[in-house]
């Protein structure tokens, strides 16, 4: 891998970091504050992360210049609603279908921890779980379909 290709892959990690922080934060309060469903509350989180995403991105990550074209915006938003489908999917599954929660639980019970993962906890340590899937569907559409490049090859 090239050094640019590194750097590249440090800069999208950095501001995946402070959008995954964004999106917590509006998710935390939508969901733990104004007591919205978990679904609605991650969609909102998600527009709010995915704009600053975008721009954060092409200007710095990707190093576009130049206008905004209608085709990048459109596959910028497909790819942010096929990761935004990831997180919904596995957060549902997570929580609702496997309850992944309950294994922390006996895990921290084993452990001697008088801590439970229930309520509001349980449904963010989920949305924990189901981060990295969403962020690997991410950078991968970017990367190769929204801000490739055309030394890329594409």
């Amino acid at each position: 891998m090239k050094k640019a290709d590194v750097l590249q892959v440090i800069k999208f990690a950095f501001v995946g970091t402070c959008n995954t922080v964004l999106d917590y934060g509006v998710f935390l309060l939508l969901f733990s504050v104004f007591g919205w469903d978990k679904n609605p509350a991650q969609i909102c989180a998600t527009g709010l992360a995915m704009t600053s995403s975008y721009l954060v991105n092409r200007y710095w990550t990707f190093h576009k210049t130049g206008s905004v074209h209608a085709g990048e915006i459109g596959r910028f938003i497909l790819v942010n609603l096929m990761s935004l489908a990831t997180i919904l999917l596995c957060l549902n599954i997570f929580y609702d279908l496997l309850a992944l929660y309950t294994y922390a639980n006996h895990l921290l019970a084993h452990l001697g921890f008088d801590f439970q993962l229930e309520g509001d906890t349980a449904v963010l340590f989920c949305k924990v779980l189901s981060t990295p899937f969403s962020m690997t569907v991410n950078f991968l559409g970017n990367r190769l379909w929204v801000f490739r490049s055309k030394k890329d090859g594409c």
